[in-house]
């Protein structure tokens, strides 16, 4: 899960820190502007209000015919997924492991996965802006 950004009419990564009025942009190349962070790792820090878009990504698919959020894939082909549909009987038949008051997490082949896609939410910027105290664009 993670956030883009458009700004300048590219899309980054982008990390919001709300309540503040800026927001940290990433890139894994180079870009005029953008300081060297970590290998392969570039960052510019922008003011909110001059990204003209900003979604929340983030990966789900179905596992055993059930909605799920797909929190990481690893090296070994398993994944660790949230089961999403609510039903706490449904969770323990899958055998997931209940980890907070409605969460049930289980790690499983990615093979198992299916229809796993990305699914993103446009976030209001006049909203962010209004709590994080910037001037609306």
């Amino acid at each position: 899960m993670n956030y883009r950004a458009t700004w300048r009419g590219q899309t980054y990564e982008a990390f919001p820190a709300p309540p503040s009025p800026e927001i940290r942009l990433y890139s894994d190349v180079a870009v005029d502007g953008f300081e060297l962070v970590g290998e392969g790792r570039w960052r510019r820090v922008v003011p909110l209000d001059s990204v003209s878009q900003l979604t929340y990504v983030r990966v789900v698919g179905v596992w055993r015919g059930e909605p799920v959020l797909v929190r990481s894939f690893s090296e070994d082909g398993f994944a660790w997924v949230e089961y999403t549909g609510g039903n706490a009987v449904v969770a323990g038949r899958l055998g997931c492991e209940r980890v907070a008051r409605g969460v049930y997490r289980a790690r499983v082949r990615a093979l198992e996965l299916g229809d796993v896609r990305e699914d993103e939410v446009v976030i209001d910027l006049e909203e962010l802006n209004r709590s994080s105290g910037a001037r609306p664009a």
